[in-house]
């Protein structure tokens, strides 16, 4: 998908609103405000779900909430559980990974979204193991349209800025520690890439293919191909178009 002038002028205004709010939080609740706006949507949130003891990490386990037992009674969400089966971070439609009539027949629609007048989910993985998974989730109502290709590419543009916020929001924490340590639950990890993943991240962006990148780069094909793979796992993303858009997006030169 290849966004617009207006779009990437949208992302601008975006992350120069969102770098003036002072607060420890990389997800405040005016950045989900300016989220909703930037990519249309009725509802934004921020989730962090701890998969083996099935509750929200942000919810008090001694003081249970009747949505959280019933979403993990009808659930997991069918983003989160394709998130987990394959590791894909990239930004996902529900639409994406089940079809409609099988997704309004299930139980995870019927009991836990349609009460609430819920349909379509564009959800941005920023982590996923076994025991966490992290995403920014947007929801948009029956009434609406689902999300489009321009909403999944923006998203997708604005990982690198995300997780920029979040490496400083660690960095502040560890400062206002009296010994620099952070509790593992409020910990985000920075992408760091090695000069040479970013040198092929950015003739990626340039349209070339593994072979034209070796043999510009005097390597094999598959060096090429070991090098993307490990910047597609930093980066959250699964295929050569994602990695370019981060790319684009500034996080290689």
């Amino acid at each position: 998908m290849r966004l617009t002038r207006p779009d990437y002028e949208a992302v601008y205004e975006f992350l120069a609103g969102v770098d003036d709010l002072t607060t420890d939080e990389a997800y405040p609740a005016d950045l989900l405000g300016r989220l909703r706006s930037l990519v249309p949507s009725d509802e934004a949130s921020y989730q962090v779900l701890d998969v083996e003891d099935r509750r929200f990490m942000d919810q008090d386990p001694a003081d249970p909430v009747d949505e959280e037992e019933l979403y993990w009674t009808v659930g997991p969400c069918p983003i989160t559980d394709y998130r987990l089966r394959t590791g894909d971070l990239s930004a996902i439609r529900m639409s994406d990974v089940t079809g409609r009539q099988r997704y309004h027949d299930s139980p995870f629609y019927r009991e836990y979204f349609l009460p609430v007048g819920y349909d379509h989910v564009l959800d941005l993985g920023l982590s996923a193991d076994r025991r966490r998974y992290r995403s920014l989730v947007l929801i948009r109502g029956r009434d609406r349209a689902d999300f489009t290709e321009r909403d999944r590419a923006v998203l997708e543009l604005l990982r690198p800025h995300l997780r920029a916020r979040e490496a400083r929001a660690e960095l502040r924490h560890r400062a206002r520690d009296d010994d620099g340590a952070v509790e593992s639950d409020a910990t985000y990890a920075p992408i760091i890439l090695t000069a040479r993943e970013r040198e092929i991240l950015r003739l990626v962006r340039e349209g070339k293919t593994n072979t034209e990148i070796a043999g510009e780069l005097w390597v094999s094909p598959g060096t090429v191909k070991k090098h993307l793979e490990h910047a597609y796992e930093k980066l959250g993303v699964a295929s050569r178009a994602a990695a370019a858009l981060a790319a684009q997006a500034g996080l290689a030169p």
